[in-house]
């Protein structure tokens, strides 16, 4: 092996050990969520209730996601509705669009009533998950507006029960979530 080819292998080696430093040091110095990001992330729900495509891939969206991976005091785990979502109640673009509405409504809900892990508490759990699936059938609702083709009939028995005030019901009947 040449000088060259030596000297270059170890500056890439630098290189890329400085950046995962960097990127470790950066994890460990994020603090608790501000009020601005809680007030964010509560906007970016609303935005996405009424356009859930536009929002999942503008720079709000993109900052939700990398937001709810990187903040410490929040824990936004999947649940049954998560679940349910991404095994067959929709489809193509609305199952995308499904998904991530169902994450910003349900850290929506949390930051809003400070629920920090859900997973601490069963009603807590539970709520979170009913406000993730309104938050979806919200969504559900503005994109059939504009597409009727992407009808769910597993979406429209959930708008079923969400208008007969049996929501709690359905969800509570969901499959349960696989184990850990």
């Amino acid at each position: 092996m040449t000088m060259y080819r030596l000297f270059t292998r170890m500056c890439t080696i630098l290189a890329v050990s400085c950046g995962m430093l960097s990127s470790a040091l950066a994890a460990d110095s994020r603090g608790p969520a501000t009020p601005e990001e809680i007030a964010r992330v509560v906007q970016i729900a609303a935005a996405s209730d009424k356009d859930p495509l536009a929002t999942m891939a503008s720079a709000d969206g993109r900052w939700f996601q990398k937001w709810s991976d990187d903040v410490p005091d929040y824990s936004f785990g999947p649940d049954q509705g998560a679940f349910w979502l991404m095994n067959g109640a929709a489809k193509g673009d609305v199952k995308r669009a499904a998904i991530f509405q169902h994450m910003v409504s349900t850290a929506a809900y949390q930051v809003q009533h400070q629920i920090h892990d859900p997973q601490k508490n069963k009603d807590d759990f539970e709520a979170k998950t009913v406000a993730g699936l309104e938050g979806v059938l919200r969504a559900y609702e503005s994109l059939l507006a504009a597409r009727p083709e992407n009808r769910s009939e597993q979406l429209d028995e959930a708008i079923a029960a969400r208008d007969k005030g049996t929501l709690l019901a359905f969800v509570r009947a969901l499959p349960p979530m696989p184990k850990r």
